[in-house]
């Protein structure tokens, strides 16, 4: 029995995803009374329960792979303390023994999510590339492994977790039911954000009581999550499947797929992290903020500290920082300075970092050509914005103009706005080729009648692309005011009651009577939860 087919047989069927109705009506209840009826210091094992619950839902039996990466962490983790708290070691002999342990730990973790995600891409490529010699003739028999739902997530924690108590930042957790709630607490098991043991700890096993201001602030972040999901990115949903398959494509069709799949994308992940947010908030636990308006960014780097934040740092402070001062990239940049000089050498380093950063990013992504080019886009664009900072802000300066001189910032909008665009279509692309010929035909091809005239037939009618536009307007004027005053979603709790509840009324009726529904709409299906 193909091994992917056997493990679907056995989920229970339940649909517990973030914009499922039994989430709401069913578990997130129970999960509440149960909560509330156990004693305080054992309600964070209540969590547990449940968000193990909540894995059986999604993958069944897989959870056992969880489990034992749990259990792996959560001994590695104590190793590498039993080393930092051995006083019979000198400091150099702890350190190696420290890099010793923690190498081998984040090498099986990384191993295992290999095998699971990256074995099949990885040998039929070998295989291909075999073949095209014509030396000898061989076939890749592909494995289809299924793969716990989450695994690219908690894994990272794992290593964030592992890489601290090596770093002494935090001290190895005795007690393996908090390291397993750490890596498997059901709001952020499917889309994160990504968090560090050190920042969740305290609220996560508080076991503070379901307060009023908590039940209401959570809701209300909940609300917000699936006005964006339920509204926008599930109507647009049908409509990206089609245009991306499209046949004779026009590059205006090209263009419009591309731009309402960046829309899509945002509003179902943002949407979705709004979700986790509020639900983790309904228990105390206050999670890292994923997104702060990305698209207000001022190029392609600042874009990507407001877009999927925890990723990001992850990324900057276990892989850019530790390259950046390596050995081996020091000793390169010294080399480097002494052949071309201090302008080049100081761009060596972060160079390299930044290049480890992205081509990392794409293959957390998943097994796709796609997505590894997507990284280097981004690597590639970022690299240019460094090496044309300065003299970019002389121009400025001889034009006597300054960042926020308007004409400068709407260059710089225009600009992201097609950075982001161009990457987002790769991305979504079924195969690199499409992406690169949905690129060409918007600069050799852009007939603007191909799409008016087939607007009718991508999945929406008039009322969706109503209900979305207007929608997809109040979000973004909802963005304009939290940049420009960070607090501004807070400030509803200082609105007076009636005006409070007429809004929340407002958005629930919203979402009852036109959120995306019934066959053709797959609420179940979250971006991000496949990463």
């Amino acid at each position: 029995m193909n091994p992917i087919s056997f493990f679907d047989s056995l989920n229970p069927g339940w649909d517990f995803s973030y914009s499922s109705w039994m989430f709401y009506a069913l578990f997130l209840p129970v999960t509440m009374a149960v909560y509330s009826l156990v004693a305080k210091k054992k309600r964070y094992l209540v969590l547990l329960l449940f968000s193990w619950i909540f894995f059986i839902s999604f993958s069944g039996q897989l959870l056992l792979v969880h489990l034992l990466e749990t259990v792996f962490t959560w001994r590695m983790g104590l190793s590498l303390q039993a080393v930092t708290e051995n006083g019979a070691l000198k400091r150099k002999e702890k350190t190696a023994a420290k890099k010793k342990i923690l190498l081998t730990g984040v090498i099986c973790l990384i191993l295992l999510l290999f095998i699971l995600k990256y074995l099949d891409f990885t040998g039929s490529g070998i295989v291909r590339l075999i073949n095209s010699f014509r030396i000898v003739k061989t076939e890749w028999r592909a494995l289809d492994l299924a793969v716990p739902v989450g695994i690219s997530y908690f894994t990272l924690e794992a290593i964030s977790y592992l890489t601290d108590i090596y770093w002494e930042k935090l001290t190895a957790e005795k007690d393996y039911t908090k390291v397993a709630l750490y890596m498997g607490f059901f709001p952020k098991l499917i889309e994160g954000p990504i968090t560090r043991y050190g920042e969740i700890k305290d609220s996560l096993f508080s076991g503070t009581a379901i307060s009023y201001e908590n039940l209401t602030q959570g809701y209300q972040r909940i609300l917000l999550g699936l006005f964006k999901k339920l509204l926008i990115a599930d109507h647009l949903s049908a409509a990206v499947d089609i245009v991306y398959k499209w046949e004779n494509m026009k590059g205006s069709v090209a263009l419009y797929g591309a731009v309402i799949f960046t829309i899509q994308e945002y509003m179902d992940f943002s949407g979705s992290i709004d979700i986790v947010i509020g639900a983790a908030r309904v228990f105390g636990v206050k999670l890292s903020e994923n997104f702060r308006q990305p698209f207000f960014a001022k190029n392609a780097s600042d874009f990507w500290h407001r877009w999927h934040i925890t990723l990001g740092t992850f990324f900057r402070d276990y892989i850019f920082y530790p390259v950046s001062v390596s050995k081996a990239v020091m000793k390169l940049t010294k080399k480097v300075k002494n052949v071309f000089g201090m302008e080049i050498s100081r761009l060596t380093g972060p160079s390299i970092a930044i290049f480890c950063v992205w081509i990392t990013n794409g293959i957390w992504h998943g097994p796709k050509w796609t997505y590894i080019f997507y990284g280097i886009y981004y690597f590639v664009l970022i690299f240019l914005e460094n090496l044309l900072e300065k003299p970019f802000l002389s121009l400025l300066e001889r034009l006597k103009m300054t960042e926020r001189s308007l004409p400068v910032r709407v260059f710089r909008s225009v600009k992201l706005f097609f950075i982001v665009i161009f990457g987002e279509m790769f991305f979504r692309a079924e195969a690199l080729s499409r992406g690169f010929q949905m690129f060409k035909l918007i600069f050799t091809d852009f007939d603007i009648r191909e799409l008016t005239e087939h607007m009718g037939e991508f999945g929406m009618d008039l009322q969706d692309y109503v209900t979305t536009a207007v929608a997809f307007l109040l979000i973004m004027l909802f963005n304009i005011l939290r940049e420009k005053v960070p607090d501004f979603g807070g400030g509803f709790k200082d609105l007076p009651k009636p005006v409070r509840w007429a809004l929340w009324y407002g958005v629930i009726m919203a979402i009852v009577v036109f959120g995306a529904y019934g066959s053709g709409y797959d609420a179940a299906g979250m971006i991000y939860a496949k990463f």
